[in-house]
């Protein structure tokens, strides 16, 4: 099944609060603007040349910050409910921001990563769709084929190891992995002078 905007459903976690219930008045993420940026975005995404990505990004309503890399091949449902602070990396990533999706400075997103502000209410007759959004702060890195689900934070400087599956926020500088994730390290807090987003190699 998917969710009301078309989006993969996520695997089940705990109970959102603070959402907002597909149908109802309150409801203003899943428009038709978002289904036409949704559209838009899947062939921008396919075009050679970060510069040629970019700027059609930010005119459907991405907020993209300077010195960012969107590598191609990504998917980005709701894309005008996106912001990417400086210097960040997406690789070939999912991300359905419906809900909403807040991504700091100099964050690295892998490829096969899936972000999701969606999941549907399973004690609900009619399957509703809930949203809430994502926030991943500055120097994070999400691993390879990661996933994390509606209504997390992932702090500064935390690392989500490769398949992990985020159910509950992470604290800053913790490393989490396993499904779902726990707390398995941590990560020297120190002042970070790499910038993801300046690998952009030409065509790519």
């Amino acid at each position: 099944m998917s969710t009301a905007n078309g989006e993969a459903d996520p695997p089940d976690s705990a109970p959102l609060t603070g959402i907002v219930t597909a149908g109802a008045s309150l409801r203003v993420r899943n428009t038709k603007h978002s289904y036409l940026a949704t559209k838009l975005a899947y062939n921008i995404g396919r075009l050679h040349g970060r510069g040629l990505r970019l700027y059609p990004y930010r005119r459907i309503g991405m907020k993209v910050g300077k010195d960012c890399m969107i590598r191609r091949g990504v998917y980005l449902g709701s894309p005008n409910e996106l912001e990417l602070g400086d210097g960040s990396f997406i690789g070939r990533a999912s991300l359905y921001c419906t809900g909403g999706v807040k991504i700091g400075k100099n964050v690295n997103v892998s490829d096969g990563a899936v972000i999701i502000t969606a999941k549907h209410d399973v004690n609900s007759p009619g399957f509703e769709a809930k949203y809430e959004p994502i926030t991943i702060e500055d120097w994070a890195w999400i691993a390879t084929n990661a996933i994390v689900l509606a209504g997390v934070t992932i702090g500064e400087g935390a690392v989500v190891a490769a398949g992990a599956v985020v159910t509950k926020d992470v604290p800053a500088y913790s490393v989490v992995g396993g499904n779902p994730a726990k707390v398995i390290g941590e990560r020297k807090k120190q002042p970070f002078d790499y910038v993801p987003g300046n690998y952009h190699p030409p065509f790519l």
